[in-house]
């Protein structure tokens, strides 16, 4: 899987980051960084506000805070300096292209959006859902799985004791289902 082919994904855009709050009274903001490196937020030059529009920002990181960035702005309209017009990006997402991101080479590393939408079975071949989403609420990163039959998604650590194969040709991740982990006892 060295070098795997994502032509088939360059085309979308991913989500990097979010603008969580203003900061301060000079139009400093709050950015949470979705990746491992908060250099993703400024390495890849502009990054776009929406999945599809083409309006952008720019973003300069200046010190760690509470988990998050204290960054400064620049719009098409100049460097953001007012509390006022920082409190109005609260919540806007950041994108890049797909294209933009380097390619993986290591077998056990994948990019989360790579992940959404692939098909889940359990280590028999039985179908067991889909993948909605990828979470990380602080202690590892889990797989929202949107079961076959219906009923609420549940989640499956995305940890080696709980993940036997990712096939990234196949679109297909085979988990080790235990007791418990659909909330059933």
């Amino acid at each position: 899987m060295k070098g795997r082919d994502i032509s088939n994904m360059t085309d979308k855009r991913i989500c990097i980051g979010e603008i969580t709050t203003a900061h301060g009274i000079r139009g400093q903001v709050r950015v949470r960084c979705f990746g491992d490196n908060p250099d993703s937020l400024h390495k890849y030059g502009p990054l776009y506000t929406s999945e599809t529009g083409t309006e952008t920002v720019t973003i300069t990181l200046q010190s760690p805070n509470k988990g998050a960035w204290v960054a400064r702005v620049k719009t098409k309209n100049g460097v953001v300096d007012d509390r006022n017009v920082a409190e109005t990006m609260r919540g806007t997402m950041l994108w890049i292209d797909r294209s933009a991101l380097p390619d993986i080479e290591s077998d056990d590393e994948f990019y989360h959006t790579d992940l959404i939408g692939m098909d889940v079975a359990d280590e028999n071949g039985n179908a067991i859902g889909t993948v909605a989403d990828v979470q990380n609420f602080g202690a590892s990163d889990l797989l929202e799985i949107k079961p076959t039959e219906g009923g609420p998604t549940f989640y499956v650590p995305f940890a080696d004791d709980f993940i036997q194969d990712v096939d990234m040709d196949a679109r297909r991740i085979v988990v080790e289902m235990v007791e418990g982990l659909r909330g059933d006892k």
